[in-house]
């Protein structure tokens, strides 16, 4: 695990005396698989923590009218706590990381006061050789851990009726005695850290601060965790005990003489820590082992499947480098002769001269790095990269550069999928059973945000026996799922594959399709909730109008219907009832009257009334021919029905027939069926008359619109002639009167000259 740890967290491939000894310059992670763990990692986050709980709870006991109501209450104030909990937050984040790079996230809790769980590294927990993956054979195992001072003092150092039985205070005494006579010593630095039994360890801290010799550490307590089942004693259960051991490590703390009575820190004796090694600790997995059973300490992660790739990747791009920066350099040949001095310094510089001596060494006579087979072997790293982590993500380039078309990439996202889909369903799996103890703990536990909990609930009309011991253990647990298994371009694909066969569900289901719609586009659970809820709302005054105007529509007497505010859920409520009402004539045994017969057509001609209103609206086309097609639908069984009991009258006048030929006389039955049939002809002829009359009145209103526009356009071309008759008056005036002008200009002209000539002597 440390060397997957060096890998991932960035550390170069080649050590210091390895890139010394070899010459290699370049010596950098260029951090491919970095980039693989965080993308699957992603997958993981988009499944446990987008959606608005983390699971739901429903009951199967108390009333049966009240156990729907009651899981709402507990899954939404359970998860009220959780979701607010930035703690348990980076729990599930910690785990979820760990489960991805080494194949094993587990979680602890050291004691029964706290609903929230502990992260503990992978390395931490020390079961035994042979541990299946179930845990079904798990019968002890230990949690690595340390204390401080401060906190071995707020565990200990309280009043004896407050702290935990089983404390050793007499080594806890000279332990805190010894840390403080540490402090500031050169032994605060613990340098046992830095050896073989922990190098996972060794990474973490030269990751962080370069190794505790750049840091401030303060001495600490080494510890396990201990928990094992009591084999002895008449119990019916198998309960686990608990015990703190210090490690080896601490004989400066402690020195090495200890009696074996004072190698327990903490011994509590007798006390159960639980029946179910879920009680203490919870395990997810992600195992890419092929060798079944499957076992605890041979998980192969995804971190071990990219490991070799990525460290051979790393060590062939660093090498490529080298070679790249090894072509951009000069190399010269000295080529003098005899005696001649062998020239020490040539002066390069541009536009200079080379002198005697030295030539260049020519490309054509270097090595030459082959580029095929470089390039090969880059792209069979990536491809080995894409096809191991293929279960986890689909974001890895392959290398091939091949562009893909729509139908290529839909089935790589489809395949992808299908893996990681297989993936998801097994870490749901597992994460139930954390869920469920948390749920326990919830419902049993003192601590504050449990009892806040409960009293909530309570308040709320739960009953308080639904929260004892006994009732706990009928309450299932269910993860909340996400669409597209945490593929984005899969759930908005989803969503909209549901939103167009929307209108066609119930009116429950098309909340929850425009709520998922919501959220897949948005990502924000919040802003669905709010827009577009998911529970049962009020019916809208549309829908109501709808309601009281199927009564009258069913006695065949006109509805007038304005100012809907909605008229898509008054059509929708319409066709609901009427798509009810035709099931139930085809499951009833007697055929029905004229009269309901009359009312389904006339509720089918309002609403194709209505639905030819909001045929207005460009932006309605495919809803209103969804319900062109449901009206169409509703008309042929309607037709079927009158068809069926034409069939049954001719039947039974034709039997009639037959006993009035032998009896001589009309029976009283057919009698009653030619009436009724008389009826139905006379419904009949009714609605095709007031279907005659609404035609003739749309192709009146037809004409009339056209005579209107037709006159309307008369009047604009009378209009447009007057004006340019007018036009045409008024300039033919204007040339008159500048003629006239012009006339009366010349006479005076012609008289003033007549004035100026000379009288004759």
């Amino acid at each position: 695990m440390a060397r997957i740890n060096a890998v991932f967290n960035g550390n170069p491939p080649f050590t210091e005396e390895e890139a010394e000894s070899n010459h290699i310059e370049t010596n950098v992670n260029f951090l491919e698989g970095t980039r693989i763990i965080h993308q699957s990692r992603q997958a993981f986050h988009n499944a446990f923590l987008k959606p608005d709980f983390y699971f739901t709870v429903d009951l199967d006991v108390g009333p049966r009218y009240k156990r729907s109501e009651w899981g709402k209450i507990i899954t939404r104030e359970m998860n009220r706590i959780m979701k607010r909990s930035l703690a348990y937050t980076n729990c599930v984040e910690s785990q979820l990381a760990a489960t991805v790079l080494h194949g094993i996230g587990p979680v602890t809790w050291l004691r029964d006061t706290h609903w929230m769980p502990k992260p503990r590294a992978t390395e931490d927990i020390l079961v035994p050789a042979g541990t299946l993956t179930d845990m079904s054979n798990l019968d002890h195992f230990a949690v690595y851990t340390t204390f401080t001072a401060a906190e071995l003092i707020a565990m200990t150092k309280v009043p004896e009726n407050q702290r935990m039985k089983g404390w050793n205070m007499e080594l806890v005494n000279a332990i805190l005695k010894r840390l403080n006579e540490l402090v500031g010593s050169p032994l605060a630095i613990d340098y046992n850290d830095l050896n073989y039994n922990f190098p996972e360890k060794v990474e973490e801290s030269f990751k962080e601060n370069a190794g505790f010799w750049g840091s401030d550490a303060v001495p600490i307590v080494k510890c396990y965790d201990f928990y094992f089942k009591e084999t002895t004693g008449n119990k019916p259960k198998t309960p686990w005990r608990r015990r703190i051991i210090l490690d080896y490590t601490n004989e400066q703390l402690t020195g090495s003489n200890l009696p074996e009575s004072k190698r327990y820190l903490f011994d509590p004796g007798d006390l159960d820590y639980g029946e179910d090694v879920s009680q203490l600790m919870h395990v997810q997995f992600a195992d890419g082992a092929v060798v079944p059973p499957f076992r605890w300490n041979s998980v192969r992660s995804l971190g071990y499947l990219l490991y070799a790739v990525c460290h051979l990747s790393n060590r062939l791009r660093c090498k490529f480098n080298d070679a790249t920066f090894s072509e951009m350099l000069w190399f010269f040949r000295n080529v003098s002769e005899g005696d001649m001095e062998r020239l020490e310094k040539v002066e390069l510089h541009h536009m200079g001269i080379i002198p005697e001596g030295v030539s260049f060494v020519p490309a054509q006579e270097r090595h030459q790095v082959n580029q095929e087979m470089v390039n090969q072997a880059m792209s069979m790293l990536r491809q080995l990269m894409a096809e191991n982590s293929a279960t986890f993500t689909q974001d890895v380039d392959t290398g091939t550069k091949k562009e893909q078309t729509a139908t290529e990439i839909m089935a790589k996202v489809n395949s992808s999928n299908a893996l990681l889909g297989s993936m998801l369903d097994r870490a749901y799996i597992y994460q139930t059973y954390q869920y469920r103890e948390i749920a326990r703990r919830f419902a049993t536990l003192s601590h504050e945000d449990c009892k806040k909990f409960r009293e909530r609930c309570i308040s709320e009309g739960v009953s308080d026996s639904i929260f004892k011991s006994d009732a706990f253990e009928y309450w299932n647990i269910h993860p909340e799922r996400v669409m597209g298994n945490g593929n984005k371009m899969l759930e908005i694909a989803q969503a909209d594959r549901l939103m167009a066969v929307r209108a066609m569900l119930p009116p429950e289901g098309q909340a929850e399709v425009l709520h998922l719609y919501v959220e897949a586009n948005t990502d924000d659970p919040k802003l669905a909730n709010r827009i577009a809820p998911m529970e049962q709302q009020p019916p809208s005054t549309s829908v109501e109008k709808a309601c009281f105007a199927w009564a009258t529509l069913m006695e065949s007497k006109p509805v007038l219907i304005s100012n809907l505010t909605n008229p898509i859920d008054y059509i929708e409520t319409l066709i609901q009832l009427l798509a009810d009402e035709l099931q139930m004539l085809q499951q009833e045994p007697t055929p029905p009257d004229a009269r309901r017969i009359s009312g389904l057509e006339t509720v089918i001609q309002h609403i194709a009334e209505r639905v030819q209103v909001l045929a207005g609206d460009e932006t309605q086309s495919e809803r209103v021919r969804q319900y062109g097609d449901a009206l169409g639908q509703a008309q042929n069984m309607v037709k079927q029905i009158v068809q069926g009991v034409q069939k049954a009258q001719e039947e039974a006048v034709k039997e009639a027939e037959e006993e009035d030929d032998e009896d001589g006389e009309m029976n009283p039955a057919m009698k009653e069926q030619m009436m009724t049939q008389a009826k139905v002809m006379a419904m009949q002829a009714v609605a095709e008359a007031k279907a005659g009359i609404s035609e003739d009145a749309a192709e009146q209103k037809r004409r009339q619109k056209e005579i209107a526009f037709q006159q309307e356009q008369s009047r604009r071309a009378e209009k447009h002639a007057a004006e340019i008759a007018a036009k045409d008056a008024s300039t033919q005036a204007d040339m008159m009167i500048k003629g006239a002008a012009a006339q009366q200009q010349m006479r005076i002209d012609r008289a003033k000259a007549q004035t100026n000539q000379p009288k004759p002597k």
